[in-house]
């Protein structure tokens, strides 16, 4: 019997499941453990996130995921964000996307899920009209990003933090 596997838009309820894979993904990628549960700073972060999802588009976002075929939580998600900036001869509207928390549960992978999610969110952004959109792929997803039509934008992708205080 073959089951049929959809990606569909995150409701209401599968913030705390988003926010583990986001968890599951930074240790594969960079070996970052999640926090103590109890720990305020990942407490507040967690309160934000949520209120965060929870918006949606409201908040310039949107979130596509899989539901774990045995029924318990979710088997993978991509967030995609919308941002506006300044139009140009290439992109006149100025809308641009960014993919993030891409990631599939360690017990789903090599299934196909980050492709069905990432598709869908595409195809969303196709449908708005963001003719860019960007991400930084691990190790785990350049293929994948290669095979969707991601390639090197030229120039050098760098980051810069604030200091801490």
């Amino acid at each position: 019997m073959t089951v049929d596997v959809r990606a569909r838009r995150a409701v209401p309820g599968d913030e705390d499941e988003i926010i583990r894979l986001r968890h599951q993904m930074a240790f594969a990628v960079w070996g970052i453990e999640a926090p103590p549960a109890d720990d305020v700073h990942h407490l507040a972060a967690l309160k934000k996130a949520r209120s965060w999802l929870e918006a949606g588009e409201g908040a310039g976002t949107v979130c596509f995921v899989i539901d774990a075929p045995d029924g318990d939580g979710l088997a993978a998600s991509a967030v995609g964000a919308v941002d506006e900036r300044l139009p140009s001869y290439r992109n006149p509207s100025g809308l641009s996307g960014y993919v993030y928390g891409v990631c599939t549960d360690d017990r789903y992978r090599r299934r196909g899920y980050s492709r069905l999610v990432m598709r869908a969110l595409l195809d969303w952004y196709i449908a708005q009209g963001v003719p860019r959109v960007e991400l930084h792929a691990s190790e785990y997803g350049e293929a994948l990003y290669r095979e969707l039509g991601f390639d090197n934008p030229g120039g050098v992708a760098l980051t810069w933090w604030a200091p801490q205080e």
